[in-house]
C-alpha cells in the first residue's frame, strides 16, 4: 500500500501541472462554459454464492456480500464534450476466504473546443483492476490497480476547404499498483487531412513518442515513431476506418522493432435491426495503449492511430511493462426482431513480446441471448468459450501450457419501479489446463438490487 501510494503522489504533480495548463489555455481562450449536461446517481447490493471461489482443484465455496455507489455525466455542447463514470464498491467475503476490499473505477473522456475547429484539449483518464498474470484465474489475488491517462492540445490550420494541416501534442502516463510496468510518455503528431467528400478523409499521419518506464520495468527508454495513411468513411448508419503503415520502437541504446501498422475497423449497418463490427490489427501494443482508446470525432484520428472503438469482445491484457506485437481479428453481429433480440461474437488474437517469457495465441467467442418479456421483465442467456495457448518461446515459466475457459449464464432482470431494478442470474464456469492443479469448476448464482436515477449509470459490479 505505501508503495502505491508514493506512485500516486509522484503522478499527482504532473496531473495537477496539466490540468492547470488546459484550464489557463481554455480561460485565455474566451472563459470556461458552464456544465450543462446530465448526470444519474446509483447505488446497489450484490450477494453472490461461488462453489469454487479460489477457482482451484480443491474447491472452497463463500459467499461474497457487495455494496457499491457511483455516478454517470454525459454533455454534448458545442463547447465541452464529456462523459464519465465512476464508482466505488466494498466487498466482503463471509467466509473469509480473501480479505474485504475497496475497489474504485473511473472512466472519463472530455474535450474541450476551445476554438472551434481550429483549437482543442482533449483529456482521458480510466483507473481499474487488470490481470497480473493471464496464465492464472482471474481472482481477487490475481488484481492490480492500474491508472491510464491521456491528455493534450490539438491546432488544426485550415489552408482551403479540403486541406487541413493539424499538430497536437500528449501527455501520458500508466500507473500499476503490483507488477512493475509504471511509466510515462510524451507523443507529438502532425498530419495532413485531406477531405474527398463529406463523408470521406484521407490523410497521411506522422507520431512520434518517447516513453520512460520505471523500475522494475524490463525497459528504462523507449522511442517509437508511426507512419502510416489513414482512410476513414463516416456515414449516418456506417462507419470504417483503415489505417496501414510502419511502425519502429527502439530502446535507448539498444536494439530496434521494425514492422507493420495495419488497422481496420467498421461498424455496418445491414439492416434497420442488424449491425456487424469488424476490427482487424497488427501492430506494436503494450498494456497503457490497449487500455487507453483515444477519443475520436470527425476528420480527426486518435492520437496513438489506436481503434476508435473498443475492442468488441473485451480481449484479456495483463500488466506488463513490455512491449508486444498484437495481431488481432474481431466479427461480431447483432440482431434485434422485437420481443428478441441476440449477439454473435468471435476473435482471435496472437500476442509476442519483446521481452517477456509470456507468448499466446487465443481463440474465443460469445453468444448472447435477450428476451423483452415485457416493460418489466427482461430474461437473457450468454455463453462463452476461450482458448489460449503459450507458446514454447515462454519457457520456462509456461512451456507448452494450454487454457480453456467455458461460461454458461442464464439471468432475468426485473424492473420493481422506474429506478428500483431486480437482477438474479445463474452460470457456471469451468476451465481445463494441462498444467497441474489449473482445471476447475465453478458454480455461481447472484442477486443484485439497484438503484439508479436514469439511464446513465447502471448500478453493477464493475470488477
Amino acid at each position: 500500500m505505501d508503495r502505491w501510494l508514493s506512485k500516486a503522489d509522484r503522478a499527482t504533480p504532473c496531473w495537477f501541472g496539466t490540468c492547470c495548463i488546459a484550464i489557463l489555455c481554455w480561460a485565455g481562450a474566451g472563459g470556461v462554459p458552464a456544465f450543462a449536461g446530465e448526470v444519474d446517481l446509483g447505488v446497489g447490493f450484490a450477494l453472490t454464492h461461488e462453489s469454487n471461489i479460489t477457482k482451484t482443484s480443491d474447491p472452497r465455496a463463500d459467499r461474497t456480500e457487495q455494496l457499491f455507489a457511483g455516478l454517470a455525466y454525459e454533455e454534448r455542447s458545442a463547447e465541452l464534450y464529456a462523459r464519465l463514470v465512476a464508482q466505488v464498491e466494498r466487498r466482503h467475503f463471509t467466509r473469509d476466504t480473501f480479505p474485504d476490499d475497496t475497489g474504485y473505477f473511473f472512466d472519463g473522456t472530455a474535450v474541450w473546443t476551445i476554438s472551434p475547429r481550429q483549437f482543442t484539449w482533449t483529456f482521458e483518464d480510466r483507473f481499474e483492476e487488470v490481470n497480473l498474470n493471464l496464465s492464472s484465474p482471474d481472482t481477487p489475488i490475481n488484481r492490480t490497480r492500474t491508472n491510464s491517462l491521456s491528455t493534450g492540445p490539438e491546432f488544426t490550420f485550415a489552408v482551403d476547404p479540403t486541406n487541413m494541416p493539424v499538430i497536437g501534442a500528449r501527455y501520458g502516463r500508466y500507473d500499476v499498483q503490483e507488477g512493475g510496468g509504471d511509466n510515462e510518455r510524451y507523443s507529438i503528431y502532425t498530419r495532413w487531412l485531406h477531405l474527398l467528400s463529406a463523408e470521406n478523409t484521407l490523410s497521411l499521419n506522422l507520431v512520434g513518442s518517447r516513453i520512460y518506464f520505471e523500475p522494475p520495468a524490463l525497459y528504462t527508454d523507449l522511442s517509437r515513431e508511426d507512419l502510416f495513411f489513414r482512410y476513414e468513411s463516416l456515414s449516418p448508419f456506417n462507419r470504417q476506418t483503415l489505417d496501414a503503415g510502419t511502425s519502429r520502437v527502439k530502446q535507448y541504446g539498444g536494439k530496434g522493432l521494425d514492422g507493420r501498422l495495419f488497422r481496420y475497423t467498421a461498424e455496418l449497418a445491414l439492416t434497420s435491426e442488424s449491425r456487424l463490427f469488424v476490427f482487424l490489427a497488427d501492430q506494436f501494443s503494450d498494456t497503457y495503449s490497449d487500455t487507453v482508446v483515444a477519443f475520436s470525432i470527425p476528420t480527426l484520428p486518435g492520437i496513438q492511430g489506436e481503434a476508435t472503438a473498443a475492442p468488441l469482445t473485451g480481449a484479456s491484457i495483463a500488466a506488463a511493462g513490455d512491449v508486444y506485437r498484437s495481431q488481432r481479428g474481431e466479427l461480431a453481429y447483432s440482431n434485434r426482431f422485437d420481443p428478441f433480440g441476440f449477439t454473435l461474437q468471435g476473435y482471435v488474437r496472437s500476442v509476442d513480446y519483446a521481452t517477456l517469457p509470456q507468448d499466446y495465441d487465443e481463440i474465443g467467442g460469445r453468444v448472447s441471448l435477450s428476451w423483452l418479456f415485457s416493460i418489466e421483465a427482461q430474461p437473457y442467456a450468454l455463453a462463452q468459450y476461450m482458448k489460449r495457448s503459450f507458446t514454447s518461446a515462454c519457457a520456462p515459466l509456461c512451456s507448452g501450457e494450454q487454457d480453456t475457459e467455458r461460461r454458461i449464464g442464464a439471468g432475468l432482470s426485473y424492473r420493481l419501479s422506474r429506478s428500483l431494478t431486480l437482477t438474479a442470474e445463474a452460470g457456471r464456469e469451468q476451465r481445463q489446463s494441462n498444467v497441474e492443479g489449473g482445471s476447475y469448476v465453478d458454480r455461481r448464482a447472484m442477486l443484485l438490487l439497484g438503484y439508479s436515477t436514469g439511464p446513465l449509470y447502471s448500478a453493477r459490479s464493475r470488477r
